[in-house]
């Protein structure tokens, strides 16, 4: 069975979060999506400290669609630079991994 991926990322505006998991779901390269909370990330961008409000969105995937997913965010992204951090998942229930597998691999569109 493929490896399981968190693949994370952040946006300003929890429409643009929306947009992107459903084009990861509708393409059928993630099996979930989750728009989390507002949170308050603070980094430097240009020479300059920035505090800014973001929604993080969580996106599970496989080994198979892992950089086809990457890519459909940072094409997709409103950010001039984007966050995607791609985690792989040591320990999974195979429960959740079947099911997972499944959703990934269903061709519906």
């Amino acid at each position: 069975m493929d490896s399981i991926y968190l693949i994370i990322t952040t946006v300003a505006k929890q429409e643009d979060a929306k947009k992107l998991a459903d084009l990861a779901i509708e393409k059928n390269i993630a099996g979930c999506a989750q728009i989390q909370s507002q949170c308050i990330s603070i980094y430097r961008w240009q020479g300059q400290i920035e505090t800014a409000t973001e929604f993080p969105v969580h996106f599970k995937t496989n080994e198979a669609n892992k950089q086809a997913l990457m890519s459909l965010l940072k094409q997709n992204h409103p950010y001039d630079v984007p966050e995607i951090i791609c985690i792989k998942i040591d320990d999974v229930d195979s429960d959740y991994a079947e099911w997972l597998n499944a959703q990934i691999n269903s061709k519906n569109d």
